[in-house]
């Protein structure tokens, strides 16, 4: 795969996309290349933006001005981004959103027209995968899923290289799935889901409460053997061994802040998720991959299914007027 970036120098002109990644506590964008190349990277904090009345309005108003100053002499062909939300089965409206109160009932692709080019939107774990699935050369064929443990329990899909909708568009929610015997309140509303004992914010609640004064990016250096560390890699495993079990992938992706933390026990983990897969297969033969390190990887993957649609759009229009 190219370069994740490249400087301005290299790339001053030619055509373009602008990928964006919204995350409870950042935003990250930045112009794509069609060989997938980043320029121009940044980030800011996301709650400024999305808070109050009218949230796609400032948002607008910030790509509009990110833009005045990067695009330079190049062509803008699309606008991508991902959203930590549930998105219509038409990818054009955000339907909900745990962590950002505002981000509810929004037809982005709608008040993004303003731009005057296509409007591509997904979950951002989509978007994460389509990464990881040309980062890793992995199959264009058959079933890859993408399971990415962060301050939730994130998830994506891949059947024949295309992303999982499903009927409303909210396919892949396994973080949601609920676990007998768990009360807690999720962020989403609902009692019981996986992600409140799996997740980043279930070990930030552990190590709280042990009151050790560790910060949580060395939660897996100074706490590892700890009955709060076991059991949410448990609870992760098992979620992540029960999506196995139904779909039988040929590839899990792993990745996600809590993955990517110093000393996070990737073999023991894995092993754990093992001892939940159906035996003799596949748990005799299942594989795993991991994302690579990387704050824009999000980006880059909303850069690809930009210019998926880009093109396929081009070709259809091209063929409509032989």
């Amino acid at each position: 795969m190219p370069p994740a970036s490249t400087s301005v120098a290299e790339l001053d002109n030619g055509p373009v996309v602008l990928g964006f990644d919204i995350g409870g506590t950042n935003l990250r964008l930045g112009l794509v290349t069609p060989d997938n190349r980043l320029v121009e990277p940044h980030k800011t904090e996301s709650s400024p933006l999305f808070a109050g009345a009218d949230p796609m309005h400032r948002f607008g108003d910030y790509l509009a001005a990110y833009l005045a100053g990067a695009l330079g002499g190049r062509t803008l062909c699309a606008i991508s981004g991902g959203f930590p939300s549930t998105v219509s089965a038409n990818r054009r409206t955000v339907i909900s959103t745990t962590n950002i109160p505002a981000l509810q009932n929004l037809l982005v692709a709608d008040d993004l027209a303003r731009f005057g080019v296509p409007v591509v939107i997904d979950r951002d774990t989509n978007n994460l995968l389509r990464f990881d699935l040309a980062d890793h050369q992995l199959t264009r064929s058959g079933i890859v899923i993408g399971c990415y443990i962060g301050t939730g329990l994130g998830n994506a899909i891949a059947i024949n290289g295309r992303m999982l909708v499903g009927r409303h568009g909210v396919a892949g929610e396994l973080g949601h799935v609920p676990v007998h015997g768990n009360s807690r309140i999720c962020g989403c509303g609902n009692r019981g889901c996986v992600e409140t004992v799996a997740s980043g914010r279930a070990l930030q609640e552990g190590l709280r409460a042990r009151v050790c004064g560790s910060a949580i990016e060395d939660v897996f250096t100074c706490c590892a053997g700890e009955e709060f560390v076991q059991r949410v890699l448990v609870h992760a495993a098992e979620a992540v061994a029960t999506e196995i079990n139904i779909l039988d992938p040929d590839a899990v992706v792993l990745g996600g802040g809590v993955v990517q933390m110093r000393d996070f026990p990737r073999q023991v983990f894995e092993d754990l998720v093992r001892t939940f897969i159906r035996k003799p297969l596949p748990a005799e033969d299942t594989t795993f991959v991991y994302s690579r390190p990387g704050h824009h990887n999000g980006v880059l993957g909303a850069g690809l299914a930009a210019w998926d649609s880009f093109n396929a759009q081009h070709t259809e229009h091209r063929q409509e007027t032989q």
